[in-house]
């Protein structure tokens, strides 16, 4: 059965527009922007075609052939629905500032038949815990790890997770208990893991079907020193606390992202 589309929108920190790029259109003070791009949950490219709307003022717009997108819109509560090939979202409510803009960015699953959309406040890379953000570290940080996408881990074919984490040196080893780990400048070591955010040990997110895997970030070493965020109080024996505690280490970090 086709998985529904996903659909992901993420709001950053708005900023004024007059950082925007050259010949821009000054907007008055009641007006506002908003401007993204739209990419493929499968590999993280642009898509083009893709209608950003706002019914309730008659406008929109179509992303261009790099995916982006830019819509003036009036200041205030505005009502935004996304439309591909036929299909629609429901309507999100976006609160625009005058003189603003307010950046979305929009995943999508192109091949699925229905519309499901998962809607997220999006924040700074380093703690956008959802495929976007996945995404954007791709981007931001990827010559400090792997991360597979959909498209490479359907290419490579692995069985489990644990398959694919052994191809950069990660084992799961069992003493009093089961851990993936690996060797880090002589000495062997706990690697974190988390999936959607959420620390997991090797017995739980081996059991997730490789199929449903939306992507696996994978660090080397000490991860990039912003990447220090955690989503619990306290460390746990595999829960990455950021890169100034002794739980990050010198082993680096995996995260995995599902569908």
């Amino acid at each position: 059965m086709p998985r529904p589309l996903t659909l992901v929108l993420a709001l950053s920190v708005a900023f004024p527009l007059g950082t925007q790029a050259q010949g821009a259109r000054a907007l008055s003070d009641t007006s506002a922007r908003i401007r993204g791009a739209a990419i493929s949950d499968f590999n993280g490219r642009p898509i083009a075609g893709v209608m950003i709307s706002a019914p309730e003022v008659k406008k929109f717009v179509v992303t261009d052939s790099n995916g982006q997108f830019a819509l003036g819109l009036p200041a205030g509560k505005r009502t935004i629905r996304v439309s591909y090939e036929g299909r629609e979202t429901q309507e999100y409510v976006f609160t625009l500032q005058g003189q603003q803009t307010k950046q979305i960015a929009v995943v999508l699953d192109v091949d699925a038949d229905d519309l499901n959309p998962l809607v997220v406040e999006a924040r700074e890379a380093n703690i956008w815990r959802d495929l976007a953000g996945f995404y954007e570290r791709r981007r931001a940080y990827g010559g400090f790890g792997h991360f597979f996408t959909r498209e490479e881990i359907t290419r490579m074919r692995p069985t489990r997770l644990s398959g694919l984490l052994t191809l950069e040196g990660i084992v799961t080893r069992c003493y009093q208990d089961c851990r993936p780990t690996r060797f880090t400048r002589g000495k062997l070591c706990a690697v974190p893991v988390s999936v959607d955010g959420v620390a997991l040990r090797e017995m739980d997110y081996d059991q997730i079907a490789v199929s449903d895997v939306a992507g696996v970030e994978v660090y080397r070493g000490v991860p990039p020193t912003d990447l220090n965020h955690s989503l619990v109080p306290t460390a746990g024996p595999s829960i990455w606390m950021g890169s100034g505690l002794s739980a990050a280490g010198s082993c680096g970090l995996v995260e995995i992202w599902t569908r």
